[in-house]
């Protein structure tokens, strides 16, 4: 089986089950992952441009953090697919930003103001003891964390159930890039010595 059908068997198993968890669990649980991430940010200096996401399907919602992050003076931004096989822009939300649908029917501000991220909130399908995520298939958050990271310090956070975990390595590719840390309903782990 090549590397592309080991991911597409893994990423049918990670909705299947997301799904499931996400119909059990995820009002209570979002509600901690929010406390958790707005804890971490709150005391981790050099985090001042956040990227974080509008929920699709059955991510974990972390919308709650959005007012808690304007009021400690975070700028928000939010990811913008700008062409297949390219990284991430991200956009300037501001509380007034007026959101339209993309691709994906994720929702974009229509500011053009372009930013980087100093940490990027990521949702993910599963993710590995090593740190690594299962997404969409895309490639963008990987190919995004890649390019920031030549430029600067970056910080990648993925978001997700504790059921989510794979127990055994993830199928990955020499592209594929490992997030710095998780949050969980059971609180942060982190990967790489971290």
């Amino acid at each position: 089986m090549s590397l592309a059908e080991m991911k597409s068997v893994a990423r049918d198993e990670a909705k299947t089950l997301r799904s499931s968890v996400y119909r059990r669990i995820s009002a209570q649980t979002s509600v901690k992952i929010n406390d958790y991430l707005v804890d971490f940010i709150k005391n981790k200096a050099g985090f001042e441009v956040i990227a974080v996401y509008l929920p699709i399907q059955t991510e974990i919602d972390i919308r709650p953090i959005v007012p808690k992050l304007r009021q400690l003076g975070k700028v928000l931004c939010l990811p913008v697919i700008v062409a297949d096989n390219k990284p991430l822009q991200f956009n300037i939300w501001h509380s007034n930003s007026t959101l339209v649908e993309k691709k994906f029917r994720v929702l974009v501000p229509t500011s053009t103001e372009i930013v980087e991220p100093d940490l990027i909130l990521c949702p993910l399908l599963r993710f590995d003891l090593n740190g690594y995520r299962l997404g969409y298939g895309g490639g963008f958050y990987d190919r995004t964390i890649d390019n920031l990271a030549k430029k600067k310090s970056i910080f990648s956070l993925g978001c997700a159930y504790s059921e989510q975990i794979s127990k055994k390595m993830l199928p990955i590719g020499k592209f594929d890039k490992p997030m710095n840390a998780v949050v969980t309903e059971n609180g942060l782990t982190f990967f790489n010595g971290l």
